[in-house]
């Protein structure tokens, strides 16, 4: 659908807009560009940018991306996952809908919160009676498990009972509001026989089956005792399960647990009682949050200062300086370890990398013995080559320059002419092997720093590139810009659209396309930025 600018036009100017300046000045460049304005000036940041400049300012921030989409909301650094209604094992859709919330979609939105990095910590905002068993407890193992990675905490709000007490209790901490219920660790199941009204209205129904226990629980004959009792051991192992579950997470006795004997307590007694540790007012729950997460990064600094005791402190110190010190790669580089060892705060594998990486005193490299050889008297232009070889041993070189003819007392100019440096720039070596008193080594440095003849600049390579082919002005633009490099120049050149080949979307179209978030819908359609998500779940 093509925006209809004129619409948005009229929004935007004359009218008092709260956004981000840096969006802002991206939003209104887009716009610009598709309504003809030649420049942009933002005034109280001095910034003025023509055509071409507004071209790259929204070309640039598009080559990111779309913005990922969260299926939770963040705020100060807390995301806020809620958890409402009946629980059930496999709903399909991320978000609480028509009254459940799908375990499969909690546990997909917890990985995507713990994995963002925006997110300092994660709540659970319930309001839940419980629901199915089936799915519960692999939830309350994922909870238990992340909540290692990020604080997870449970805001029981105003009720958190049987699986969704389950779920709260595998969280770091549970704030409960005044009236919130919460408990009912406990398993129940539901038998419908329908048997006597079958029998009233004269229908008989024979069920034929094979297997002693294959219809078991069937509603159309009443429950016998021996089903009955099968039942009920499942139940009491379920609630087992269930008890120990909740006092590994909270840690809590099994029996303390046991002994609740599936009772919901309210507010203040579900703290007595050990099930939640914080009465609040549901509207503070994100700064308490917030305000717990920041004392416990203080409280760390503060205690791993104060445990460390002075003796220790030394016995610490001495233990990085000797390590240091006596480490295999101090070997021959001692006055360097001594120097490294008396850096404060370096450690032993910091100093083993810098110690492998410096010469060992004394010991020369590879080109400067073979540069030092008898043989190379004589011959040495072949002793420079070799020693510039990779791989190329002492005893190689030996051997080569032994057979190699001593050459004639070549005059320093013949000398600066045949120095590898020389290739691509024998013009200037030229003029140089004709200056009085120019030294080899003199005319090998200004020939290593004089660029080869054919060696095109970075605006050159830029404006060469395949991608500048119909985006030309762009490609100038960016040539011209101080620090720009080539691997820069062609993602942002393949990102802006060909003169040659334009475009059905305009540029402001694909801009707000990339930066809208996708629609949020009631059921289990998701947005393209959740599909992901929607496809992780098991």
């Amino acid at each position: 659908m093509r925006c209809n600018l004129s619409h948005i036009a009229a929004m935007a100017f004359n009218e008092p807009l709260l956004l981000e300046p840096a969006y802002a000045r991206v939003f209104f460049c887009a716009l610009g560009k598709e309504m003809g304005a030649g420049s942009l000036a933002v005034p109280q940041q001095a910034v003025q940018l023509d055509a071409d400049g507004m071209q790259l300012a929204v070309t640039d921030y598009m080559t990111g991306g779309p913005r990922p989409v969260k299926s939770y909301q963040v705020k100060n650094g807390i995301a806020i996952l809620p958890v409402s209604g009946t629980l059930v094992h496999k709903m399909g859709t991320l978000r609480p809908y028509s009254g459940m919330t799908g375990y499969d979609g909690l546990t997909a939105r917890l990985k995507s919160a713990v994995n963002d990095p925006d997110v300092r910590g994660i709540l659970l905002d319930i309001d839940s009676p419980g629901g199915q068993a089936a799915g519960a407890f692999d939830c309350a193992d994922m909870i238990y498990r992340l909540r290692e990675q990020k604080p997870v905490w449970a805001l029981c709000n105003d009720m958190a009972c049987s699986a969704a007490m389950l779920l709260a209790a595998a969280c770091t901490r549970r704030l409960v509001t005044q009236t919130a219920k919460i408990g009912s660790i406990g398993v129940m199941m539901a038998h419908t026989s329908y048997e006597k009204q079958l029998a009233q209205e004269g229908v008989d129904i024979t069920l034929i089956y094979s297997g002693q226990h294959k219809v078991d629980g069937n509603s159309i004959q009443a429950l016998p005792t021996g089903v009955r009792a099968d039942f009920q051991r499942r139940i009491d192992e379920a609630r087992r399960m269930f008890v120990d579950k909740v006092a590994l997470y909270t840690g809590l006795s099994s029996e303390a647990v046991m002994n609740t004997e599936a009772t919901v307590y309210d507010g203040q007694a579900g703290i007595d009682i050990g099930l939640a540790d914080q009465l609040i007012n549901a509207a503070d729950a994100v700064d308490v949050m917030v305000s717990a997460l920041n004392d416990s990064v203080t409280q760390e600094n503060t205690m791993t200062t104060k445990n460390l005791t002075v003796a220790e402190a030394v016995s610490q110190e001495n233990q990085r300086v000797m390590g240091i010190l006596n480490c295999q790669e101090a070997k021959g580089r001692e006055k360097l370890a001594q120097m490294l060892a008396g850096q404060q705060g370096m450690s032993v594998e910091q100093a083993k990398t810098l110690l492998a990486a410096a010469p060992v005193a004394g010991t020369d490299s590879t080109g400067d013995q073979i540069m030092a050889l008898l043989e190379a008297k004589g011959r040495e232009q072949l002793a420079r080559t070799l020693a510039e070889q990779p791989g190329m041993t002492v005893e190689q070189a030996k051997t080569l320059l032994a057979a190699a003819p001593v050459a004639g007392a070549a005059s320093t100019g013949e000398q600066i002419m045949v120095l590898p440096e020389a290739k691509g720039r024998e013009q200037l070596a030229q003029a140089l092997a004709e200056q009085p008193g120019m030294t080899v080594e003199q005319a090998k440095m200004l020939l290593a720093a004089a660029p080869a003849t054919g060696t095109a600049s970075t605006g050159d390579q830029i404006i060469a590139l395949p991608e500048a082919k119909g985006r030309e002005k762009l490609a100038q633009v960016l040539a011209e810009q101080p620090g720009m490099t080539v691997e820069q120049a062609k993602t942002l050149l393949a990102a802006a659209p060909s003169v040659s080949q334009p475009s059905q979307v305009t540029l402001f179209e694909r801009f707000m396309a990339q930066h809208a978030a996708s629609a949020v819908s009631g059921g289990g359609t998701a947005g393209n930025g959740e599909e992901e998500l929607l496809m992780s779940m098991p």
